[in-house]
């Protein structure tokens, strides 16, 4: 199955809203640690730096710093500045 980039940051905008906290402004945040160490996340992304560097470059979501590695960066707060529409479900990848 080839690599699929639109899917991954669809999957990386639905992860932050499941795990993160809803601001007022609509945005959600999480720390880098905590949706590094959930348990969907862990099962879904096999690349999840790459993922959240691709969403980053859409302007999806924001960060300090270039990329994000465990556990030196597991305080930095990811922001998912572009949400999916609110009750969007977004399949996992399906192992080739």
């Amino acid at each position: 199955m080839p690599y699929d980039v639109d899917h991954e940051v669809k999957l990386v905008q639905y992860h932050i809203a499941r795990v993160g906290k809803k601001q007022a402004d609509g945005t959600y945040t999480v720390t880098f640690g905590d949706f590094f160490n959930d348990g969907e996340v862990e099962q879904t992304f096999e690349s999840l730096v790459g993922s959240l560097k691709a969403a980053k470059r859409r302007n999806i979501i924001k960060f300090d710093g270039q990329m994000l590695l465990m556990p030196v960066h597991k305080d930095v707060l990811i922001t998912l500045i572009d949400p999916l529409p609110e009750g969007t479900y977004v399949e996992p990848p399906v192992p080739s």
